[in-house]
């Protein structure tokens, strides 16, 4: 039997994604050994590795056709189309029509995908998963400085709301526990419909919906768009999970105007703790941009400081790497020497931060839930998206409660 994979870069986005390309290709029965690569081009850096990891691909499954979509399908499209061993190139506008898969398989023209409202509606995606992603909007209207995301996904575009219940629905009945909402820049969902909706609406019709669903997570989203509604969501409703990860970037001003982000420093620190004040176990995580062009020392010292005033533990850190078509890339470059000196600087500074939230759980009582298991330990991540280890065999998607008695670099430690 054709052995489908699919490898995956980039966001949670590209996760969601590929499991629809691998629920389209086994409704196709392939003839063939499938191979999608779904690769990321957010930085110079990632679009390197994702050329990397093609070409590695087509080392190792040398008898499978080899698919490439994802941001870097775009950005480097020619380089993938002339490349020896592609099959085939998918644009992210495309990658969820199956008429783009049918030359996989000699029998597709025999498979009627007309009557499929959708193709998460009539799969089993997140197979062995503990929880389901729910891609809600994509693309962004933003176009910030250093950002091709605009350019390789499009403009913002919102499910609409009768078809995200739906799905839930949908996956709720295959037993999954947890849900997350996500997209590129998912607090502009409903800018683009004709029925006036915000994300607030859809995360209201989803709990009222389905009083079952206990566990509702929210992905990255823009500090800067918290409003009063989402604000009393976040800190008052005990079903939506008390992390969530902020697009900053940067702790500086100057920087963040060059970047062209919507929110300031005080922003970020203002939101943070007032949702703190009302929820004391609620864990922010962060993305941040080391060595922007115009950061100077003083601007980056900014960063270090903000991290501490908002209270942000989890964090991602990425060297700043120009992506040929965005307005930072015309701008006068920071050596790289100083940009992964920074980067480096911050990295320790994120680990700082994350052991000091370790720590100041010990011996506190903590919810999560298992995604996986060995012969001697079950793995998840709690409420707040901690990763966690456990001396006992639990099946997957079990909740459970215990106390945690240890910590290591990246895992808390429960008996």
């Amino acid at each position: 039997m054709p052995r489908i994979k699919t490898i995956t870069l980039g966001c949670r986005f590209n996760f969601y994604e590929s499991e629809i390309s691998k629920a389209i290709i086994e409704k196709l029965q392939p003839k063939n050994d499938i191979v999608v690569i779904n690769t990321c081009s957010v930085t110079h850096e990632a679009e390197r590795q994702s050329k990397q990891a093609v070409r590695k691909a087509i080392l190792e499954n040398p008898d499978a056709k080899i698919i490439v979509t994802g941001c870097a399908a775009k950005t480097a499209l020619k380089y993938f189309e002339t490349l020896d061993g592609v099959f085939k190139v998918i644009q992210n506008s495309e990658k969820s029509e199956p008429s783009e898969y049918f030359d996989i398989s000699h029998s597709s023209s025999d498979i009627n995908f007309e009557n499929d409202i959708a193709i998460e509606e009539n799969s089993q995606l997140f197979e062995n998963k503990s929880r389901a992603f729910i891609q809600i909007q994509n693309g962004c209207d933003h176009f910030c400085s250093y950002c091709i995301v605009p350019f390789t996904r499009g403009r913002s575009k919102s499910l609409p709301l009768d078809t995200i219940l739906k799905r839930i629905k949908h996956f709720i009945e295959l037993g999954f526990k947890e849900i997350v909402l996500s997209g590129i820049d998912i607090t502009s969902y409903g800018k683009d419909l004709d029925e006036r909706i915000d994300l607030s609406d859809v995360i209201s019709a989803i709990l009222k919906s389905n009083p079952e669903l206990n566990r509702l997570r929210i992905s990255s989203i823009d500090p800067k768009c918290i409003d009063e509604k989402l604000f009393e969501f976040f800190t008052q409703e005990p079903r939506i999970m008390p992390h969530f990860h902020l697009s900053i970037q940067s702790g500086d001003n100057n920087v963040l105007k060059a970047m062209r982000r919507r929110h300031t420093r005080e922003n970020v620190i203002e939101i943070c703790n007032r949702m703190l004040s009302e929820k004391k176990d609620i864990v922010f995580g962060a993305d941040f941009i080391a060595g922007f062009p115009t950061e100077t020392e003083t601007m980056f010292e900014n960063t270090l400081k903000l991290i501490n005033e908002a209270h942000l533990s989890l964090l991602h850190v990425f060297p700043y790497s120009p992506r040929e078509g965005t307005l930072a890339s015309k701008m006068i470059q920071l050596p790289r020497s100083v940009i992964l000196h920074r980067a480096s600087i911050l990295r320790q500074k994120a680990n700082e931060v994350k052991q000091k939230l370790f720590k100041s759980l010990l011996n506190h009582e903590i919810s999560g839930i298992i995604e996986r298991t060995t012969p001697e330990y079950s793995f998840g991540k709690t409420d707040n998206f901690i990763p966690f280890k456990i001396n006992k065999i639990l099946s997957p998607n079990n909740i459970i409660k215990a106390k945690i008695t240890g910590f290591n670099t990246d895992t808390l430690l429960i008996s």
